[in-house]
Protein backbone atom coordinates (compact mmCIF):
# COMPACT_ATOMS: atom_id res chain seq x y z
CA UNK A 1 0.00 0.00 0.00
CA UNK A 2 1.31 3.10 -0.72
CA UNK A 3 0.18 6.35 1.75
CA UNK A 4 -0.71 9.58 1.35
CA UNK A 5 0.47 11.84 3.79
CA UNK A 6 -0.91 15.81 3.48
CA UNK A 7 0.07 18.90 5.60
CA UNK A 8 -0.55 22.34 5.04
CA UNK A 9 2.77 23.62 6.19
CA UNK A 10 6.28 22.30 7.17
CA UNK A 11 5.83 22.83 10.87
CA UNK A 12 3.22 19.99 10.76
CA UNK A 13 5.37 17.83 8.71
CA UNK A 14 8.08 17.98 11.27
CA UNK A 15 7.63 15.25 13.40
CA UNK A 16 7.84 12.74 10.31
CA UNK A 17 10.90 14.57 8.64
CA UNK A 18 12.58 14.52 11.96
CA UNK A 19 11.99 10.64 12.76
CA UNK A 20 12.09 8.93 9.35
CA UNK A 21 15.08 8.78 6.54
CA UNK A 22 13.71 10.43 3.76
CA UNK A 23 14.36 11.47 -0.07
CA UNK A 24 13.29 14.84 -0.88
CA UNK A 25 12.04 15.93 -4.28
CA UNK A 26 10.11 18.78 -5.96
CA UNK A 27 7.43 18.42 -8.07
CA UNK A 28 6.02 21.70 -9.47
CA UNK A 29 6.42 24.37 -6.32
CA UNK A 30 5.30 20.94 -4.09
CA UNK A 31 7.74 19.69 -1.29
CA UNK A 32 7.66 16.05 -1.80
CA UNK A 33 9.24 13.59 0.84
CA UNK A 34 9.17 9.80 0.74
CA UNK A 35 9.60 7.28 3.24
CA UNK A 36 8.81 3.94 4.72
CA UNK A 37 5.99 4.19 7.10
CA UNK A 38 5.45 0.47 9.16
CA UNK A 39 5.10 -1.44 6.33
CA UNK A 40 3.99 0.67 3.69
CA UNK A 41 5.77 3.15 1.38
CA UNK A 42 4.80 6.74 1.93
CA UNK A 43 4.79 9.87 -0.10
CA UNK A 44 4.20 13.17 2.12
CA UNK A 45 3.20 16.10 0.16
CA UNK A 46 3.60 20.35 1.41
CA UNK A 47 2.26 22.62 -0.41
CA UNK A 48 3.80 26.01 -1.20
CA UNK A 49 1.00 27.64 0.06
CA UNK A 50 -2.04 27.30 3.07
CA UNK A 51 -5.62 27.07 2.09
CA UNK A 52 -8.05 24.87 0.53
CA UNK A 53 -6.75 25.20 -3.14
CA UNK A 54 -3.25 24.29 -2.50
CA UNK A 55 -4.50 21.00 0.00
CA UNK A 56 -6.85 20.74 -2.67
CA UNK A 57 -4.12 20.48 -5.67
CA UNK A 58 -1.97 18.48 -3.14
CA UNK A 59 -4.07 15.80 -2.51
CA UNK A 60 -4.63 15.36 -6.28
CA UNK A 61 -0.91 15.11 -7.10
CA UNK A 62 -0.91 12.45 -4.19
CA UNK A 63 -3.57 10.89 -6.43
CA UNK A 64 -2.56 11.09 -9.52
CA UNK A 65 1.06 11.12 -9.64
CA UNK A 66 2.29 9.18 -6.82
CA UNK A 67 -1.16 6.80 -6.90
CA UNK A 68 -1.41 6.70 -3.57
CA UNK A 69 -4.34 4.02 -2.01
CA UNK A 70 -5.51 6.58 0.63
CA UNK A 71 -4.28 9.80 2.66
CA UNK A 72 -4.31 10.70 5.90
CA UNK A 73 -3.90 14.75 6.98
CA UNK A 74 -2.57 15.67 10.06
CA UNK A 75 -3.02 19.61 11.00
CA UNK A 76 -3.28 21.95 13.19
CA UNK A 77 -6.98 23.46 13.91
CA UNK A 78 -8.66 26.43 15.74
CA UNK A 79 -11.36 25.35 18.44
CA UNK A 80 -14.96 26.64 18.41
CA UNK A 81 -15.84 25.40 21.94
CA UNK A 82 -14.67 25.54 25.12
CA UNK A 83 -15.28 21.77 25.26
CA UNK A 84 -12.69 21.16 22.39
CA UNK A 85 -9.57 22.25 24.20
CA UNK A 86 -6.10 23.44 23.46
CA UNK A 87 -3.52 20.81 22.02
CA UNK A 88 -6.50 18.39 22.23
CA UNK A 89 -6.24 15.84 19.51
CA UNK A 90 -9.67 15.24 17.39
CA UNK A 91 -10.61 13.06 14.10
CA UNK A 92 -12.68 14.84 11.73
CA UNK A 93 -16.26 12.97 11.10
CA UNK A 94 -17.55 15.79 9.02
CA UNK A 95 -16.95 18.68 6.84
CA UNK A 96 -18.49 22.24 5.84
CA UNK A 97 -17.00 24.60 3.69
CA UNK A 98 -18.89 27.28 5.02
CA UNK A 99 -17.81 29.93 2.31
CA UNK A 100 -19.59 28.22 -0.22
CA UNK A 101 -22.78 30.53 -1.45
CA UNK A 102 -24.72 29.62 -4.16
CA UNK A 103 -27.93 30.90 -2.37
CA UNK A 104 -28.84 33.80 -4.25
CA UNK A 105 -28.91 31.45 -7.90
CA UNK A 106 -30.09 28.49 -6.83
CA UNK A 107 -31.51 28.81 -2.84
CA UNK A 108 -29.60 26.63 -1.32
CA UNK A 109 -28.24 26.59 1.63
CA UNK A 110 -24.60 28.36 2.37
CA UNK A 111 -22.30 25.60 2.68
CA UNK A 112 -23.75 23.42 0.22
CA UNK A 113 -22.67 21.70 -2.45
CA UNK A 114 -25.63 19.97 -4.25
CA UNK A 115 -23.25 17.16 -5.20
CA UNK A 116 -23.49 15.80 -2.08
CA UNK A 117 -26.06 14.28 -0.18
CA UNK A 118 -25.92 17.16 3.19
CA UNK A 119 -24.04 20.73 3.68
CA UNK A 120 -22.03 18.30 6.52
CA UNK A 121 -20.05 15.90 3.97
CA UNK A 122 -19.01 13.25 5.90
CA UNK A 123 -15.46 11.28 6.48
CA UNK A 124 -14.41 7.96 5.59
CA UNK A 125 -15.95 5.56 8.13
CA UNK A 126 -14.01 2.57 7.74
CA UNK A 127 -10.95 4.32 8.23
CA UNK A 128 -12.30 5.88 10.88
CA UNK A 129 -13.09 3.04 12.80
CA UNK A 130 -9.60 1.60 12.10
CA UNK A 131 -8.56 4.94 13.48
CA UNK A 132 -10.54 4.41 16.60
CA UNK A 133 -9.46 0.62 17.28
CA UNK A 134 -6.04 2.28 17.45
CA UNK A 135 -6.68 5.75 19.51
CA UNK A 136 -10.23 6.56 20.76
CA UNK A 137 -10.40 10.62 20.12
CA UNK A 138 -13.39 12.75 19.95
CA UNK A 139 -14.84 13.07 16.49
CA UNK A 140 -15.90 16.74 16.06
CA UNK A 141 -17.09 18.68 12.40
CA UNK A 142 -14.90 20.80 10.79
CA UNK A 143 -16.05 24.42 9.78
CA UNK A 144 -13.55 24.72 6.81
CA UNK A 145 -13.02 28.39 4.50
CA UNK A 146 -10.17 30.37 3.55
CA UNK A 147 -9.96 31.94 6.32
CA UNK A 148 -8.31 32.02 9.52
CA UNK A 149 -10.63 32.57 12.33
CA UNK A 150 -9.66 34.71 15.80
CA UNK A 151 -12.33 36.51 16.90
CA UNK A 152 -14.04 34.70 19.59
CA UNK A 153 -17.19 36.20 18.54
CA UNK A 154 -17.14 34.36 14.85
CA UNK A 155 -15.72 31.48 16.38
CA UNK A 156 -18.81 30.80 17.98
CA UNK A 157 -20.78 32.35 15.14
CA UNK A 158 -19.52 28.92 13.23
CA UNK A 159 -20.24 26.96 16.21
CA UNK A 160 -24.12 27.94 16.49
CA UNK A 161 -24.60 28.18 12.68
CA UNK A 162 -22.83 24.92 11.30
CA UNK A 163 -22.96 22.59 14.24
CA UNK A 164 -18.98 22.89 14.00
CA UNK A 165 -16.56 22.17 17.01
CA UNK A 166 -12.48 23.26 14.97
CA UNK A 167 -11.97 25.39 11.96
CA UNK A 168 -9.04 25.16 9.47
CA UNK A 169 -8.49 26.22 5.92
CA UNK A 170 -7.68 22.93 4.46
CA UNK A 171 -10.28 20.22 5.34
CA UNK A 172 -12.85 20.63 2.39
CA UNK A 173 -10.19 20.81 -0.04
CA UNK A 174 -8.50 17.15 0.94
CA UNK A 175 -11.79 15.53 1.82
CA UNK A 176 -13.46 16.51 -1.49
CA UNK A 177 -10.34 15.88 -3.80
CA UNK A 178 -10.85 12.49 -2.17
CA UNK A 179 -14.33 12.00 -2.54
CA UNK A 180 -14.30 13.31 -6.01
CA UNK A 181 -11.73 10.42 -6.65
CA UNK A 182 -12.69 7.50 -4.61
CA UNK A 183 -10.16 7.40 -2.32
CA UNK A 184 -10.38 7.30 1.72
CA UNK A 185 -8.60 9.94 3.62
CA UNK A 186 -8.74 10.21 7.64
CA UNK A 187 -8.24 13.54 9.40
CA UNK A 188 -6.31 13.84 12.37
CA UNK A 189 -6.57 17.74 13.87
CA UNK A 190 -5.02 19.22 17.15
CA UNK A 191 -6.27 22.34 18.51
CA UNK A 192 -3.55 24.88 18.66
CA UNK A 193 -5.55 28.29 19.28
CA UNK A 194 -9.00 27.79 21.58
CA UNK A 195 -12.30 29.34 21.01
CA UNK A 196 -10.91 32.63 22.93
CA UNK A 197 -7.40 32.14 21.35
CA UNK A 198 -6.31 33.69 18.13
CA UNK A 199 -3.00 34.26 16.23
CA UNK A 200 -1.11 34.33 19.49
CA UNK A 201 -2.09 31.49 21.03
CA UNK A 202 -1.77 29.77 17.46
CA UNK A 203 1.80 30.88 17.54
CA UNK A 204 3.03 30.01 20.41
CA UNK A 205 0.77 26.76 20.30
CA UNK A 206 1.44 25.65 16.80
CA UNK A 207 4.76 23.13 16.45
CA UNK A 208 4.01 21.56 19.59
CA UNK A 209 0.60 20.44 18.76
CA UNK A 210 1.90 19.05 15.48
CA UNK A 211 5.12 17.11 17.85
CA UNK A 212 2.88 14.01 18.04
CA UNK A 213 1.67 13.41 14.53
CA UNK A 214 4.53 11.05 13.40
CA UNK A 215 3.92 8.42 16.77
CA UNK A 216 0.12 8.83 16.19
CA UNK A 217 1.15 7.57 12.18
CA UNK A 218 2.57 5.02 13.17
CA UNK A 219 0.55 3.54 15.51
CA UNK A 220 -2.73 3.77 12.52
CA UNK A 221 -0.85 2.17 9.99
CA UNK A 222 -0.06 -0.76 11.70
CA UNK A 223 -4.24 -1.31 11.25
CA UNK A 224 -4.71 -1.02 7.87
Amino acid sequence: MTIGIFTAMEKEAASFLKHTRYSKIKSGAFDIYRFILGAHNAVLCCPPSVGEIAAASACQLLITKYKVDLILNFGVVGSLTDDVALLRTVYVGDVVHYDMDTSSIDGCGVGRYMCFDDINVQCDFDILNKAMSVQKLPVVRCASADKFVSVPEQKSALNVNFGAEICDMESAGILFSCKFNNIPCLLVKCVSDSLTGGSGEYSQNAVRAASEFFDFAQKLVAVL
